[in-house]
């Protein structure tokens, strides 16, 4: 068996130990400019903590401005007492911090064959944040929501036409109330350290550890708790996928996936040095259990190592060490399973709009 896709791995200049200049580059690869969205490029992905700049951006309409003294966020719908807090009422409540990756739904996108329409994200609508605020459960008790209630509905400020011809509407997502009662589901204000930027939710989002970055609204405007599933473009039309036995369904948690950050594809090695193979790998259903790592192309394999640096809802860190013996073409693959089960594929999953694509990712590299 072999994974490889390529002839042979482009020949660029022998690789430098990537510590030295990581993350390297200092822009986001873009993708579309109105609204933005834009990628981490590959070289910040070999850190544990993406650089605020450099975290991934997906924006579906223009970003509004808000001005956070004026600001306030409603709980209203299926409860007994609404409840209305603004900003500095926010930022007064104990804070609470939580570590947690996030991963554009469409995220490999690009690697679809026959191609599907959407944004063609290659590797980097994923990156590793700590985030800080309130969680949001306590709102939800103060509320007090009805026996009947199933859903809670999040919208933000942001608004425009989800296609054309469908007439403008603010970015709503809901969430089965037992998600938005977990406690690690938060109203957030803080980015690894600072205030929120405009790209990334300033002055309030929410955050849904495990989930696809969908989700996590940005831009709070109300929150209304309903008594029945909400039917939304950006919660029946899209974010939707129907999967390999046949069962459509809305997404939610992130599938178990891994990637090769570093030596990059097209790199070339010098034979006899070690090289620390290293990458990341997640799931939204646990923790990762392993990682398996193949040098030739998915014929033998060995266990990565594990680095103690997988906290809160954070990625996993991993590497092995390997020194070249001979020159030639390698293809690296990693392919990481989680602690309920798990395993990431060896191919990718087509579906019409490209979502949840976490197969194998090949690597391929020439030692000279």
């Amino acid at each position: 068996m072999t994974l490889c896709t390529c002839i042979k791995a482009e020949s660029v200049k022998v690789a430098e130990d990537p510590t030295v200049t990581r993350p390297g580059s200092h822009e986001l690869v873009p993708i579309d400019t109105r609204p933005l969205v834009a990628e981490t490029p590959l070289s910040a992905l070999r850190s544990w903590l993406t650089p605020t700049p450099l975290f991934y951006v997906r924006n579906h309409f223009d970003v509004p401005e808000i001005d956070a003294d004026t600001w306030s966020l409603t709980i209203d719908g299926a409860v007994s007492n609404p409840v209305e807090i603004s900003f500095s009422e926010l930022v007064r409540l104990p804070k609470k911090t939580v570590p947690a990756m996030m991963e554009c739904a469409g995220n490999n996108r690009s690697d679809l064959d026959p191609k599907v329409p959407g944004n063609p994200f290659r590797d980097g609508a994923v990156s590793n944040a700590v985030w800080a605020g309130a969680p949001l459960k306590p709102f939800l008790q103060q509320a007090g929501f009805s026996s009947g209630a199933v859903e809670v509905l999040f919208e933000g400020t942001d608004r425009g036409e989800p296609e054309p011809g469908r007439g403008e509407a603010p970015y709503q997502r809901s969430l089965p109330l037992q998600i938005a009662l977990h406690p690690d589901t938060m109203l957030v204000y803080e980015m690894s350290g600072e205030t929120l930027t405009p790209d990334h939710g300033f002055p309030v989002r929410l955050i849904v550890p495990r989930w696809y970055g969908m989700a996590s609204v940005k831009w709070l405007k109300s929150i209304r708790v309903i008594e029945r599933p909400f039917v939304g473009f950006f919660q029946t039309e899209r974010y939707v996928m129907t999967d390999e036995s046949g069962t459509e369904g809305q997404l939610s948690l992130m599938v178990v996936k891994s990637f090769v950050s570093w030596p990059e594809h097209g790199t070339s090695l010098p034979v006899g040095q070690p090289v620390a193979v290293s990458g990341m790998a997640w799931s939204g259903a646990g923790p990762i259990r392993r990682v398996d790592v193949s040098i030739d192309g998915g014929a033998t394999w060995q266990d990565a190592h594990m680095d103690e640096s997988a906290i809160g809802y954070s990625w996993q860190e991993w590497h092995i060490d390997w020194t070249p013996e001979e020159p030639g073409h390698c293809t690296i693959v990693a392919r990481a399973a989680d602690d309920t089960g798990n395993l990431q594929p060896l191919e990718n999953y087509w579906n019409p709009l490209g979502y949840c694509i976490n197969g194998v990712k090949p690597v391929c590299v020439t030692v000279v």
